[in-house]
């Protein structure tokens, strides 16, 4: 039986979207965004998490006022999850080898 690692990326992948399906975007928040940190007033990036956050909730509208990426980024998001989870789940099932389904010993004639 094969013992199958998760990768970190997808441990915090994961937990990230559970984050922000969970919190509340119209709360103020701690930021980790250097930009923000520094005082600028705009960053290309701010507003993302907020609007992923809203997209899970369904408000499309608050969603695009809070960044305009933000179904883009959560669709880039969803499928670097899935290709995490395929790469962990399915690496014996999803294979073309045969070898992968058989032992050597029966394919041998």
């Amino acid at each position: 039986m094969n013992k199958r690692n998760i990768p970190i990326e997808l441990i915090i992948w994961v937990s990230g979207l559970l984050w922000l399906a969970f919190s509340h975007p119209e709360d103020t928040h701690f930021t980790v965004c250097p930009l923000a940190l520094v005082g600028f007033e705009h960053c290309p990036g701010c507003g993302l998490g907020h609007s992923i956050s809203y997209l899970l909730r369904g408000e499309w509208q608050l969603s695009w006022q809070s960044h305009p990426l933000g179904i883009f980024a959560l669709v880039i998001i969803l499928k670097r999850i899935f290709e995490l989870g395929k790469n962990v789940f399915c690496s014996n099932v999803c294979s073309n080898k045969t070898e992968d389904f058989y032992p050597s010993k029966l394919l041998r004639k």
